[in-house]
């Protein structure tokens, strides 16, 4: 079991090299329903239209921390996001192997972040994240709602009461996962981390995006 992660806004890309240990996990991948069928011309058309988005991260599929059994490939995510601005060499705690960081900058208009990142271990994706940017209008959400939160909400549930989160990092899947979701209060900046393991809320704390 992993050690209840704490984190801060500034330290947010730390948490997706936080996971460490061996899974036991048994969590089968999920189909969206990539088409290996498409052109390339036609993947391009796709990005062009819809950009680097909400919906498209949400259709990366996160490994196993240890292997990265079932997480979607570089070639399923770069066909959805293009060519990175950046690729890096960062380590995963608790994986012997450097992974592959892949960073996006060049967002939709509709998707108010910063960049993306996705973390890749034997060639399938291990972590991802994104960040609120700072200049850009954020959606807003009542701070009573995060107060209702108590400490082993699941991560779905959390998400059901609150909506999309203004910046989120998954590392891993099952037993020993990292999850972390950042609301944004109000129009100053002011915001709330939620930090998960194995599924459940274990930390929510006052922060800023500024």
């Amino acid at each position: 079991m992993v050690k209840p992660i704490t984190v801060t806004l500034a330290l947010m890309s730390t948490l997706l090299l936080s996971a460490c240990g061996t899974s036991n996990s048994t969590k089968k991948p999920v189909d969206h329903h990539f088409d290996s069928q498409k052109t390339a011309a036609q993947y391009k058309h796709d990005r062009e239209a819809e950009g680097i988005n909400l919906d498209n991260f949400n259709r990366i599929n996160i490994g196993d921390i240890t292997d990265a059994a079932y997480g979607s490939s570089e070639d399923q995510v770069i066909k959805l996001f293009g060519t990175p601005s950046r690729v890096d060499s960062v380590t995963v705690s608790g994986v012997t192997k450097k992974t592959t960081q892949y960073t996006w900058k060049d967002v939709s208009a509709t998707f108010p972040v910063s960049k993306v990142k996705v973390q890749f271990l034997n060639h399938k994706a291990v972590g991802k994240s994104y960040t609120p940017a700072a200049k850009r209008k954020q959606r807003i959400i009542s701070k009573s709602k995060i107060d209702k939160l108590s400490l082993g909400t699941t991560y779905q549930a959390a998400i059901d009461a609150l909506g999309s989160p203004n910046g989120e990092s998954i590392t891993g899947q099952g037993p020993m996962s990292g999850k972390y979701l950042l609301y944004v209060t109000d129009s100053k900046g002011t915001a709330y981390d939620l930090t998960f393991t194995d599924d459940k809320l274990n930390n929510k704390f006052k922060t800023s995006i500024y």
